[in-house]
């Protein structure tokens, strides 16, 4: 079973991931309505996209390790 300091930074990445995601959808339906808007908004766009790739690979990574620390767990020592 996962320690509970594991459990809490999977739980404050998914929460970072989700805070990007919706910053993201409120950025893109601003420029839908205004298409004039300036670059700046593009700009931060792609570099929150950027940041959100990262956050995926970071949970994919995290996925993987509480699967080896459990995977562990079950393999009995000698």
């Amino acid at each position: 079973m996962p320690d509970f300091e594991t459990i809490i930074k999977v739980l404050v990445l998914a929460g970072g991931v989700m805070l990007i995601l919706i910053a993201s959808a409120f950025a893109l339906k601003g420029l839908r309505k205004n298409p004039s808007m300036e670059s700046g908004v593009a700009d931060t766009l792609r570099e929150l996209e950027g940041r959100l790739g990262e956050l995926e690979e970071r949970v994919d990574f995290t996925e993987r390790a509480l699967t080896e620390v459990r995977a562990r767990a079950q393999i009995p020592k000698p």
